[in-house]
């Protein structure tokens, strides 16, 4: 921080230095960090694997990989920070793959077959959910948190159908779950999540909007 000063002559010419305000500089050490989270969705499919409607609304239902943290024990979208030189694809995968696959675990071989499997998952059609600054307690003056959080979506269901899941690393549990404005996750992950409902116009909330009322 630094204060700025503009310099006045009196009417007998001295000069006098008035502090105006403080002004806060940035620090050439700022940093940012960014964090990626992956949404990966499906439809809600009976047993026959037809879509599954939500009996008021009449859209189709949206699952989505959920997992539960470990450090807070709240539900949230698999995801992590993005390590130093790392391509966003590459930590999406990483993270999708140590969280919900337990990756990590897998012996040598195990690690090149979901490898190939990762690949083809994330070869699929996906979006940008979400660009930009987030609240997150770690955010300083100095350094500040911006998250990615983008949606892969699995249209017919079957690639997921070669992945089961199985929770590793910083997640405690991991499952599919439906979506809908009901749901409590972690951080800003409901509204993202909401964003994936608006774009795909599936199920979110039973409350039509006051545009839609009598």
């Amino acid at each position: 921080t630094k204060l700025q000063a503009k310099e006045y002559c009196t009417e007998d010419r001295t000069t006098v230095k008035v502090v105006l305000s403080a002004v806060w500089f940035p620090s050439k050490k700022q940093q940012q960090q960014m964090s990626l989270f992956v949404a990966f969705c499906r439809w809600k499919r009976d047993g026959s694997g037809n879509k599954i409607a939500h009996p008021v609304t009449g859209k189709n239902i949206l699952q989505f990989v959920a997992i539960k943290r470990r450090d807070c024990g709240e539900w949230a979208i698999p995801g992590g920070m993005v390590d130093p030189g790392e391509k966003i694809s590459a930590t999406l995968k990483r993270e999708f793959g140590e969280e919900a696959l337990n990756s990590l675990q897998k012996s040598p071989e195990e690690k090149a077959s979901l490898e190939k499997q990762l690949q083809r998952l994330f070869s699929q059609e996906h979006f940008v959910v979400y660009r930009g600054y987030v609240d997150d307690p770690r955010n300083t003056d100095n350094a500040w948190m911006e998250t990615e959080a983008v949606n892969y979506h699995d249209e017919t269901g079957e690639t997921m159908d070669n992945l089961p899941l199985e929770a590793g690393d910083d997640a405690g549990m991991v499952k599919w779950v439906d979506i809908s404005e009901k749901l409590k996750l972690y951080a800003n992950h409901s509204y993202f999540i909401k964003l994936v409902t608006e774009k795909r116009g599936a199920h979110w909330g039973e409350d039509p909007g006051p545009e839609c009322r009598d």
